[in-house]
């Protein structure tokens, strides 16, 4: 096994510059087969930066004034990076006691599982994209603040723009971590992977549903933490299977990593819906008589639906239910049934299902129209229903409709002479 350590004073002059051209000369050839290790002890002074070349593996630790941990200057004036160039690298062997605490870049091509920590916790992301880097924060990034081990004070709020209020966030988001975040900077889009473990208490933040989870990042225009498109992994980038306790999650869609000050975990801001038949108003219909509809849904919660709503539309005996897909008014209230698939199932029964970028906002309501026809005898009666499936309208399945209590509505028709 190849070891490289680092004298920390090569940091200092153009002498100490070309030292470290050498080095990594010397480190560069046969990196394809080349493991290089740490057991820490070293430390990359402001605004200068060490690169390895091949894959990396963080040694037990075996003492000194810093066992097991690679450190970088985090201030943003003077930070400094630890660098790994070449493709598909790996950085093996971080724990809570190894680690790389500060800031680390990457360059070349192939998912990269930044090995990076703070204050005694390990906390990787991974993303893709050459020129990537970033640090991890075990901070609370309400106040943003961490120890400063240059100096044993702490840092001023980073990065900068900080602090990050847990409070303030966009619609769709719920409740924030006040455990941890991260600085990830790029301006190269790639998919974005955090992971936890059991320090991160995703237990309580999701209120033990995991699928509830999602990635935020503050957005420095708004001033608000933002949800973004994520899915937790059904195997962690760290291996095993994702669960409460351990696991990752990575955005669905490239991120550019600038287009966010930080980023963290939060629960996705749960949804309320609730459907009224609204028309027709009446309820007494003469044989062969028909009435235009409207079925309204109703977004009882300030966070939009993030995913597919579903909603059922029957109609017993003695009625005739019809639905025209590109009816844009019904009971001359406007409806969008355009934005949703209609299904009909024969029988007096019609699913509406939300097609994509459909939404139904926070605080507000859509509209859906049909038509009914007194078909049966006089005395005859019908039960029209709208029931709204139960969790729909999440980014997954479980993350929607929590409020099943109030998914029916029903309106009884009669015929008369």
């Amino acid at each position: 096994m190849k070891k490289t350590y680092i004298n920390p004073t090569f940091f200092k002059g153009w002498k100490n510059a070309a030292a470290m051209l050498a080095l990594f000369a010397t480190a560069s050839v046969g990196s394809a087969q080349a493991q290089e290790g740490s057991q820490g002890n070293t430390t990359i002074f402001g605004s200068a930066q060490m690169t390895f070349f091949g894959n990396h593996n963080l040694l037990t630790p075996a003492g000194g004034t810093q066992p097991g941990v690679i450190l970088t200057e985090r201030g943003t004036a003077t930070i400094s990076y630890l660098n790994y160039s070449g493709n598909n690298l790996t950085a093996s062997g971080v724990t809570d006691a190894s680690y790389v605490d500060g800031y680390v870049r990457k360059y070349g091509t192939g998912q990269f599982i930044f090995p990076v920590g703070d204050n005694g916790f390990a906390g990787q992301f991974a993303a893709s994209a050459d020129g990537t880097s970033g640090a991890y924060f075990h901070a609370d990034a309400t106040t943003a603040v961490t120890t400063n081990l240059f100096t044993g004070t702490n840092y001023p709020a980073l990065p900068s723009g900080g602090p990050f209020p847990t409070t303030s966030v966009a619609a769709g988001v719920g409740t924030v971590s006040k455990v941890e975040y991260w600085d990830i900077d790029g301006a190269t889009a790639t998919p974005i992977t955090l992971t936890w473990d059991a320090g991160s208490d995703i237990t309580t933040l999701t209120a033990s549903t995991l699928a509830k989870l999602t990635i935020v990042g503050w957005n420095p225009g708004t001033s608000k933490w933002e949800a973004i498109a994520s899915a937790v992994d059904v195997t962690s980038v760290l291996g095993g299977p994702s669960a409460l306790a351990e696991g990752s999650i990575t955005s669905t869609a490239s991120v550019v990593p600038n287009t966010y000050t930080a980023y963290t975990f939060a629960s996705v801001g749960t949804i309320d819906l609730t459907p009224q038949l609204i028309r027709p108003i009446g309820t007494s219909f003469t044989v062969g008589q028909t009435s235009e509809g409207v079925l309204r849904l109703t977004n009882l919660k300030p966070n939009p639906s993030t995913g597919v709503v579903s909603v059922f539309l029957e109609l017993g005996d003695g009625f005739e239910l019809t639905v025209d897909p590109a009816a844009t008014t019904s009971a001359s209230i406007a409806v969008t049934n355009s934005q949703w698939t209609i299904t009909d199932f024969g029988g007096g029964s019609f699913q509406f299902e939300s097609k994509p970028g459909t939404i139904v906002a926070a605080s507000g309501q859509v509209n859906l129209g049909y038509k009914i026809k007194a078909t049966g005898a006089v005395t005859a009666t019908g039960i029209i229903t709208a029931t709204i499936i139960n969790q729909t309208g999440g980014a997954v399945p479980v993350t929607g409709d929590d409020n099943d209590n109030n998914n029916v509505a029903v309106k009884i028709l009669s015929i008369t002479l």
